[in-house]
């Protein structure tokens, strides 16, 4: 998978400049996580534009830094855990106290970037949808199913006709028995990507019903099978795929669509409340 990248990057016509030599560089040393970089990213840490890293990547002969990143997904295997062969490098950060902290800082850094996702367009326009939607369906798959569920049962405390889909039927038959016509699915996947969850989003949007897409820049579909992205930064830790930016993403959109659906929220909970007290689900 690398070798061919790896060849391009050590030739002399990727070589030419000072900063060719620093790009170049930078991507062979961090090739591994070249699938959670963009061009931006690149261009921040190399200390060059944005443009100036589109531009060697179109010498190297890609469209983009996409197209590098697909090139090392038809080969790749991520996988959430990244420790084999790590472990006595790791130990010794664990006990020089230099793991957490790196960790820390990462969640840290991709937290700040909420902020840029906060005020865009598919953010504001995903708010709406969440408040609009007759019905609202959450899908999830492996790792990520809990965190996604969190949201759907948070989400129910909103707003009513909130259903988060297991897949256990094979069918998703829920979502497409067709109760109402406007429906609306918060598909969530992150990398390694499932099989199902393209086809899901595919699907749902022949037959008429929005999906907001809540994944990672690792993503490849985003703009073919979806009507609004919230893309996060993708898992860059040391160790594995953590969920503390899925989570402020899915809390951030809580919080705002409360704010959007003002009073009739209080009404919600105050029905689900006495509901709870009826039941006895909590102590005194």
């Amino acid at each position: 998978m690398s070798t061919n990248i790896l060849a391009q990057l050590r030739a002399p016509e990727a070589r030419q400049t000072k900063t060719d030599i620093l790009i170049s560089n930078y991507i062979e040393r961090n090739l591994a996580e070249l699938p959670f970089e963009t061009a931006k990213s690149i261009a921040e840490r190399v200390g060059v534009s944005q443009m100036t890293v589109g531009r060697y990547l179109r010498r190297l002969g890609y469209g983009g830094l996409e197209n590098m990143k697909q090139e090392i997904r038809k080969g790749a295997n991520h996988t959430a855990w990244q420790v084999k062969g790590k472990f006595d490098r790791l130990q010794d950060d664990i006990r020089e106290q230099r793991l957490l902290a790196q960790l820390i800082e990462q969640q840290i850094d991709d937290l700040t970037q909420m902020y840029e996702i906060t005020v865009s367009t598919d953010w504001h326009n995903a708010i709406r949808a969440l408040a609009d939607a007759e019905e609202v369906f959450v899908a999830a798959f492996q790792n990520v199913r809990g965190v996604a569920q969190y949201f759907a049962a948070q989400l129910a405390y909103a707003r009513p006709k909130v259903q988060f889909l297991d897949g256990l039927n094979g069918t998703y038959a829920e979502l497409f028995d067709g109760s109402c016509d406007n429906r609306l699915l918060v598909l969530v996947d992150v990398r390694r990507f499932a099989a199902k969850a393209r086809k899901l989003a595919a699907h749902a949007r022949a037959i008429g019903v929005k999906v907001v897409l809540v994944s990672d820049d690792a993503c490849t579909w985003v703009e073919e099978e979806c009507d609004i992205p919230i893309i996060m930064p993708g898992a860059r830790g040391p160790l594995w795929d953590g969920a503390a930016t899925m989570v402020a993403v899915f809390d951030l959109l809580i919080a705002n669509l409360i704010v959007e659906l003002g009073d009739s929220v209080n009404g919600r909970v105050e029905t689900l409340t006495r509901l709870q007290d009826y039941f006895g689900d909590f102590e005194e």
